[in-house]
């Protein structure tokens, strides 16, 4: 089960859903008066030391806006409800090389998502803050790839409980 829900928390982060711009960085969800969750903690990462006119925050709030509706979207239509039905079935079978292999089929799409979020919001700044982003991007990925992830880190031997 904390597998599962570390799973849906990085899924958040990558699909960022709920965004709002305000001010110079990034400001709260609309409606929620509190911070906005996964997806904006990446915003800020990303826009770290980076002023955005507000030319640029209307277009990331219409990011934000296209995001949240794909996101709708989706859950009209199941939400990648039977992908993880299948990692269920597949666990409670007891067939690890599925779970392994469609959980790897899932970090691939979130990862993809993400990249493809990433160079959306790159192509809305300037070239002058392009520079700064980049190198935001990258201190972002090291984090991600140093966070232990259920059962060890990423890439290495489980820990102990």
């Amino acid at each position: 089960m904390r597998k599962f829900a570390l799973f849906v928390a990085f899924a958040l982060v990558a699909s960022g859903t709920n965004l709002q711009a305000q001010g110079r960085g990034m400001g709260r969800a609309s409606g929620r008066g509190g911070p906005g969750g996964p997806a904006m903690m990446m915003d800020r990462l990303l826009f770290k030391d980076i002023t955005l006119t507000d030319a640029q925050k209307a277009k990331l709030e219409d990011l934000h806006k296209a995001e949240r509706d794909q996101m709708q979207a989706q859950v009209g239509r199941g939400g990648g409800a039977a992908d993880f039905e299948a990692i269920r079935d597949a666990r409670e079978k007891g067939d690890t090389a599925t779970v392994r292999r469609l959980m790897a089929d899932q970090r691939d799409k979130m990862e993809a998502r993400r990249n493809e979020r990433i160079a959306a919001l790159r192509a809305i700044l300037s070239s002058d803050q392009v520079a700064q982003f980049d190198a935001n991007v990258d201190e972002m990925k090291k984090r991600q790839a140093e966070m232990p992830m259920a059962g060890g880190r990423r890439g290495g031997p489980p820990t102990k409980p």
